[in-house]
């Protein structure tokens, strides 16, 4: 199939996966949102015999009996998703899987489908704490839904909500394809120049009384710079850095430096400093904290005033868009295939499962209900290997000793007890 779409002009293949091609949106066409083939899913005779309210209640049930699920459970659940009335419930139901076994064998499918779903009815901070909460949810972005998600936040002007989703990929290190990494720069610029909307990080409060716990030893504090990122430049500087260090453009390099000062890497950031030949950008370099040690270093560089780096990122992100649009939507298509013939095989191997194991509990009561016949049928002719059974069933336990016991008293049965008279009163005294 992939050799056929690269055969057929853009246009005629846009055609025939019957989407519009003159109503295009900011960076990415309708066509790279595949809307119509994402819906096909519903069209499977599977989703469309689910009763979600029904099912959900099945899987609450069977967690809060044996804390256990089916990731290929969930994975149906979330693409049986269509309306608005399950959201809440979809979220919950995926953190409950991420706290059972089959956890890790959450599929590529489930994933794509929580961040349609939450993007489809707009719950945008849901969907961004979700991402940031890998622990609890475990759904992580890949290169098609990351640029989905960018694009949207682009046109919405919701340059922070862009930054983060380049961040997270930045912290799965994924920065490899060319389109996501211009959208990521291309948020990350806008973000600096105007830093509003990020979340807060606030440290949980302080008890109030002094709360002592008896623990083995002391972690010594450790940042790992990478997951314990919590500062919002930092985040950006090392997204930043990670996305321009393969490139050794002015653009680039400017934006090296940018990150690592951001980073708070002020020596490799004055290192690629003393090494640059090269005519930098003054409108990225102007980004940099007044209070770092790069500002004064970079003050000596060679700079250029009147490059327009924002349409510089925007040119970046079309050409990106021509070169691999395409690519990425018969990649996708061809995962939403694989994705149905995947879910429908691992269905029929847990059907197969549950009734080879509801066959061998059958077999099992019904050898257990012919020996129990077979022991009245034939009690009188088996009643001492039967006795030598039971006997041998018993537990028999040691004597506990309780230390020395006294002697019981001895009675004395010649012992008779005195008579007991009853005293009379001798009249009155005088």
């Amino acid at each position: 199939m992939l050799q056929i779409i690269r055969l057929l002009p853009k246009r005629h293949f846009l055609k025939t996966i019957g989407v519009n091609t003159y109503n295009l949106r900011t960076f990415l066409s309708e066509a790279y949102y595949c809307q119509e083939i994402w819906n096909q899913r519903l069209n499977s005779s599977l989703l469309q015999k689910i009763n979600l309210e029904e099912f959900y209640y099945e899987l609450d049930q069977k967690y809060a009996k044996t804390q256990q699920l089916n990731s290929i459970d969930i994975d149906v659940f979330a693409n049986a998703m269509q309306g608005d009335q399950f959201g809440d419930e979809l979220l919950d139901i995926v953190h409950k899987l991420r706290l059972t076994a089959d956890t890790g064998n959450t599929s590529e499918s489930t994933s794509h489908a929580v961040i349609r779903t939450l993007l489809q009815l707009g719950k945008i901070e849901d969907l961004l704490n979700v991402l940031d909460d890998r622990l609890n949810y475990g759904i992580f972005l890949d290169y098609y839904t990351a640029n989905l998600l960018m694009d949207t936040f682009w046109k919405s002007k919701q340059y922070a909500h862009g930054s983060r989703i380049a961040s997270q990929l930045m912290l799965q290190e994924e920065l490899e394809h060319p389109l996501v990494n211009n959208f990521s720069l291309l948020h990350c610029y806008n973000y600096l120049k105007n830093p509003l909307g990020w979340p807060e990080y606030t440290l949980p409060p302080e008890p109030e009384e002094e709360v002592k716990i008896r623990v083995k030893y002391l972690r010594n504090p450790y940042d790992d710079e990478h997951f314990d990122l919590r500062n919002d430049k930092k985040i950006i500087g090392k997204t930043i850095f990670m996305i321009s260090r393969s490139k050794q453009d002015p653009l680039n390099l400017s934006f090296q430096i940018l990150g690592l000062a951001l980073f708070g890497k002020d020596k490799e950031a004055l290192d690629i400093s003393k090494k640059v030949n090269v005519v930098l950008v003054k409108e990225i370099l102007d980004l940099i904290p007044e209070d770092s040690k790069v500002k004064d270093a970079i003050s000596e560089l060679k700079t250029e005033s009147d490059t327009d780096v924002g349409k510089i990122l925007i040119e970046n992100v079309k050409h990106s868009v021509e070169k691999y649009s395409e690519s990425d939507i018969s990649r996708q298509c061809e995962n939403f295939e694989k994705w149905q013939q995947e879910r429908t095989r691992l269905l029929q191997e847990q059907q197969h499962r549950l009734t080879t194991a509801k066959r061998l509990e059958t077999i099992d009561d019904l050898k257990k209900a012919l020996k129990d016949k077979e022991e009245r049928l034939w009690f009188f002719e088996n009643e001492e290997k039967i006795d030598l059974e039971i006997e041998a069933k018993q537990k028999f336990y040691p004597r506990r000793w309780f230390g020395y016991r006294k002697p019981r008293r001895q009675v004395d049965t010649n012992y008779v007890p005195p008579e007991v008279l009853k005293k009379h009163s001798s009249g009155n005294i005088g």
